[in-house]
């Protein structure tokens, strides 16, 4: 596990950190730009994580982004677990 802290929030389930590296939620699937509910699912996770620091676990890899399971150091309960109670499973 890695501490990172968060530098912006691209989409619904993909983030960037302070020093330049993209991040996937794993097992999160939201809209993709132009989709129906992609500002939303985008605005969740920014209320979520934004600048906040992150404690991560890598999972894997998918288009260049490490995918990872993610949360609030302190926290019990995931972002991952937290985006998929708002309905966004992959």
């Amino acid at each position: 596990m890695a501490r990172i802290k968060v530098k912006k929030v691209l989409d619904g389930d993909t983030f960037q950190s302070t020093r330049g590296v993209f991040f996937r939620l794993a097992e999160i699937d939201t809209p993709e730009k132009r989709e129906p509910g992609y500002n939303k699912a985008k605005g969740i996770l920014k209320n979520l994580i934004d600048s906040e620091e992150l404690i991560i676990k890598i999972k894997g890899k998918s288009y260049g982004r490490k995918v990872v399971e993610a949360k609030i150091p302190g926290e019990k309960m995931t972002i991952n677990t937290k985006m998929k109670r708002k309905g966004y499973n992959s």
